[in-house]
């Protein structure tokens, strides 16, 4: 299998294993019905997940093949999420045999450091200030904790980053800045960042609006938004 096939397979798939067929023609979820198309197949190797699927090693997934498959063949399935209720059912979207299992997890590893490079030159450029800060208290936004406004409110709190150096934007050193996050583990936003006090980063800082607030600041609102101290040569070089 080509990189460039590895590659493009590994954006679309939400789910990649390694896996072996244990039945064809059939299925383990109530509302999928067993068709020549579906097939049950035990987990063996997880090659890239959500972090919510639940789908572990030794696990039993019905697929829906994109092609033929026959009992008792291993392979790598590269799939997306169709239906998870009383179990999983995914929906194929390329097979490969699993003998190239070692050089097919590096190459979907460098996809990961490709994109991954590629969204944090997007954050850094997007900053209105990039600094090296230590998180000191936290606390609500306003005079007190604004109560949910709906199932998705993203329950937003302040840090305040007191600056060691500014690499972008207006900042200098010893300036605290008030930055507001999203403390909300809801799953829109469980994996924004959620600093605490005396954490050390590098903090990717955008101005945003906080509508639920009525009310515009700094905000952390994306993963890559703090980062690592070990991260700061690299992120010097982006900007």
């Amino acid at each position: 299998m080509s990189a460039t096939e590895v590659e493009r397979l590994a954006r679309r798939a939400g789910f990649v294993f390694a896996g072996e067929v244990l039945r064809t023609g059939a299925t383990n979820v109530e509302l999928v019905e067993p068709t020549k198309e579906t097939a049950v197949v035990r987990v063996e190797r997880v090659l890239s997940s959500p972090d919510d699927l639940g789908a572990a090693r030794g696990s039993e997934v019905t697929v829906r093949l994109q092609s033929p498959a026959k009992k008792g063949q291993r392979a790598v399935f590269f799939t997306v999420g169709w239906i998870a209720g009383d179990g999983l059912a995914v929906q194929e979207l390329g097979r490969q045999p699993a003998g190239a299992l070692e050089e097919m997890e590096k190459q979907m590893r460098d996809v990961g450091r490709k994109d991954e490079l590629a969204a944090l030159r997007r954050r850094v450029k997007e900053a209105h200030a990039v600094v090296v800060g230590e998180v000191g208290d936290t606390g609500p936004v306003g005079r007190k904790e604004a109560p949910p406004g709906s199932e998705h409110d993203p329950l937003w709190r302040s840090a305040v980053v007191v600056v060691e150096r500014g690499e972008k934007g207006d900042v200098k050193e010893g300036q605290r800045l008030r930055v507001a996050y999203a403390s909300s583990r809801d799953v829109m936003w469980f994996r924004a960042p959620k600093p605490e006090p005396g954490e050390r980063a590098v903090f990717l800082l955008h101005q945003h609006e906080l509508p639920e607030l009525n009310v515009e600041m700094l905000a952390i609102l994306e993963p890559l938004d703090m980062q690592p101290v070990e991260r700061l040569d690299e992120i010097r070089r982006v900007i």
